[in-house]
C-alpha cells in the first residue's frame, strides 16, 4: 500500500502509524540541538537561574531568583527542570527546555487523538502536522516557558472531558481530566481552571444540556484538583508567611488581567499577531471559513460547536485582558489545527471544491515564499555580509518549497500542497535551528561577557547591576544575588565605602554616572541590542 493511499483510505492500520509517524516528526522538530544554544534574555535565564539556586540548596517548594521570592509562576515546570538535571548531574540549557519539548510533543500527540476520535484518523494527522510546524510552536518548543507545557495539560484535560461528554470513553477519564486540570494549574496557575472552565460551561449553555454537568463528577473532580494543587500551594504558602501566594493572586493574576502590568495592548491585538504565529497555516483559514458556509447549520453539530467555542473563547478570554502576550494564545492552536485538518481532508478526498479563493491564497503567499527566498542572500549580503553563507541552503529551500507548492496548486493536488508546506516549514525550522540559530547566539547569548565577569570578579567581591531586573547574569556567573542600584545615587553611596565594588551595567546608563565614581571599564560586549560594560568603582575621597 503507497503512503498516498495509506492516507486518503484511512485503513485500520493507519490509526497505529500516525501517531508514530507524528512522534518521530514533532521529535526530529523538538529535539536536536535543543542545548545548544545559550539562554537568551528575556525569561529563559531567568527561569534557569530559578532551577539552579533549587538544584544548588536542595530547594523543592519556594523558588527564588536573585535572592527574591519568585511569584510570577508555580512550581511543576521548575520541578521537571529538577528532576531532569538530578538524572543528568546538572541544571543545563538542555534540562531547562526539556520539559516545554515534551509539552510540544505531548501537544501535538493530544491534538491527533482529538482528530482521531472527533472525526477520522486523517484529520488526526494532518492536525498533528499542522500543529508541529506552525510558528509559534516550533519556536515555544525549544524555548524555556511554562506556556508550552501548561496548553499540553490544559488540551489533554479539555480532551478527556469532550471524550466523557461526547460518550467516547469511559466516563472514568474524566477524573484523570480533573488532575490534569490540576498539573495545569501547578504550572501556570488559575488560567488551569478558568480555560477549560469557560469552554465546558459555554458548551452547556449553548446546548442545553445541564443534567450533563451531573455527569461530571464534580464532587470526585474537586478532591482531585485540591489533591494535585493543594499541598504545594499550602507549603509555599506557610514557608513564605503567605507573601508567595498574596503575590501571585493580586499582582499575577488581578492586575496583569485587569490593568496591565507590563505587555499592555489594545484588544485587537491578537487580530494582527495570530496570523504570524499560525502561519503558514493561517493562509488556508480565509478559504476554509468561505468553504464552510453557512456556519450557522454547522453549529448544530455537538463537535464542531464545541472546538468552535474552544478556539473563540480563549481569543476572547486573552484579548480582554489587558496584558497581552503572544504565546498566550497556545492553548487555541489545536482546534485551529483541526479546523484547517478538516478543510485538508474534504480537499484531498474532492468533498470540497478547490476554489478560486484557495488558489489565489495559495498562488500569492507561495509565490511571496519563493520570492523571498530568491531576495534572501542579497539582503543578507546587505546587512550582515558573514552569514551569506549560512542563510543560502535557507533561501533555496524557500525557493523549491514555494516552487513546489505552486505545482501542486496547478496540478490540483491539494495532498501536495499541504506537504509541500508541511515539509519546507519542517526542513527550514530544522536547518535554522541546527544551523542558524548558533550563529545568532554569538550575537545574543549573555554567556561568554558573564563568564568573563566570573573570571575577573573573584566570588568573594562585591558585584551589582545598574537598573536592570532581568537577572541575565546570575545563572553564568553562578551568584544567587547580584543586588540591584536603581538610580546614581546609590552608586555614589556604594563608592564611599572602602571595600571595591564592581558594577554591571549598559552604554547607555554608563553616560549617566560620575566618571570620578567609575575609575575604568574591565570588560565590554554586546548582547543584543544593548552593550554592556563591567565597571570598578573608585572610593571617593
Amino acid at each position: 500500500m503507497s503512503f498516498k493511499s495509506l492516507l486518503l483510505e484511512g485503513t485500520p492500520t493507519a490509526s497505529y502509524i500516525y501517531p508514530i509517524l507524528l512522534a518521530v516528526w514533532a521529535g526530529l522538530l523538538f529535539f536536536p540541538a535543543l542545548g545548544e544554544r545559550d539562554f537568551w534574555a528575556p525569561v529563559e535565564p531567568r527561569y534557569a537561574e530559578i532551577a539552579r539556586v533549587m538544584f544548588v540548596e536542595g530547594e523543592w517548594i519556594v523558588p527564588k531568583v536573585n535572592g527574591e521570592i519568585y511569584t510570577d509562576k508555580p512550581i511543576f515546570y521548575f520541578w521537571l527542570v529538577l528532576i531532569g538535571s538530578k538524572l543528568l548531574g546538572g541544571v543545563n540549557e538542555w534540562t531547562v527546555r526539556l520539559p516545554s519539548a515534551l509539552g510540544a510533543l505531548g501537544l501535538v500527540l493530544t491534538t491527533y487523538a482529538l482528530g482521531r476520535d472527533f472525526f477520522n484518523p486523517r484529520v488526526g494527522l494532518y492536525a498533528g502536522v499542522i500543529l508541529a510546524t506552525c510558528a509559534r510552536v516550533l519556536w515555544e518548543a525549544r524555548w524555556a516557558h511554562t506556556d508550552m507545557l501548561f496548553s499540553f495539560f490544559s488540551t489533554l484535560g479539555l480532551y478527556l472531558f469532550a471524550r466523557a461528554i461526547f460518550e467516547k470513553g469511559k466516563p472514568s477519564e474524566i477524573l484523570l481530566a480533573y488532575a490534569l486540570i490540576g498539573l495545569a494549574t501547578l504550572t501556570k496557575g488559575l488560567i488551569g481552571v478558568v480555560l477549560p472552565g469557560l469552554v465546558l460551561l459555554a458548551f452547556v449553555v449553548c446546548r442545553a444540556e445541564w443534567r450533563s454537568i451531573f455527569e461530571w463528577r464534580l464532587g470526585w473532580g474537586l478532591l482531585i484538583f485540591l489533591l494535585v494543587t493543594l499541598p504545594w500551594f499550602g507549603w509555599v504558602s506557610a514557608a513564605t508567611d503567605g507573601k508567595w501566594l498574596q503575590d501571585f493572586l493580586y499582582v499575577h493574576h488581578f492586575q496583569r488581567y485587569t490593568s496591565g502590568s507590563g505587555h499592555r495592548q489594545p484588544f485587537y491585538y491578537y487580530l494582527m499577531t495570530l496570523p504570524a504565529d499560525f502561519s503558514p497555516w493561517s493562509i488556508f483559514a480565509a478559504p476554509a471559513v468561505f468553504a464552510y458556509r453557512p456556519i450557522r447549520a454547522r453549529l448544530q453539530e455537538r463537535a464542531t460547536l464545541f472546538f468552535l467555542l474552544w478556539f473563540f473563547l480563549i481569543l476572547l478570554f486573552f484579548s480582554f485582558s489587558s496584558t497581552k502576550r503572544d504565546l498566550y494564545l497556545l492553548p487555541l492552536f489545536t482546534p485551529s489545527a483541526l479546523f484547517i485538518a478538516c478543510y485538508f481532508d474534504q480537499l484531498t478526498r474532492g468533498t470540497i471544491h478547490q476554489d478560486g479563493l484557495y488558489r489565489g491564497f495559495c498562488f500569492v503567499f507561495f509565490s511571496l515564499l519563493a520570492t523571498a527566498g530568491l531576495s534572501l542572500p542579497f539582503l543578507v549580503a546587505y546587512f550582515q555580509q558573514e552569514a551569506v553563507g549560512i542563510s543560502s541552503p535557507f533561501a533555496v529551500l524557500l525557493v523549491a518549497g514555494g516552487a513546489a507548492a505552486l505545482l501542486a496548486v496547478w496540478r490540483g493536488a491539494p495532498l501536495g500542497v499541504f506537504f509541500s508546506t508541511a515539509g519546507t516549514f519542517f526542513l527550514g525550522f530544522l536547518y535554522a535551528a541546527l544551523c542558524i540559530l548558533p550563529f545568532i547566539n554569538e550575537y545574543k547569548s549573555p554567556k561568554p561577557f558573564a563568564l568573563k565577569v566570573k573570571e575577573i570578579v573573584d566570588p568573594a567581591r562585591s558585584l551589582y547591576i545598574y537598573a536592570d531586573t532581568m537577572n541575565d547574569f546570575n545563572f553564568y556567573t553562578e551568584r544567587e544575588v547580584i543586588p540591584i542600584l536603581a538610580s546614581p545615587g546609590e552608586v555614589r553611596g556604594l563608592a564611599s565605602h572602602s571595600n571595591p565594588a564592581y558594577l554591571l551595567i549598559r552604554a547607555r546608563d554608563l553616560k549617566k554616572l560620575d566618571p570620578e565614581v567609575v575609575s575604568h571599564t574591565l570588560a565590554m560586549a554586546r548582547i543584543g541590542d544593548k552593550s554592556w560594560y563591567l565597571a570598578e568603582l573608585t572610593r571617593r575621597k
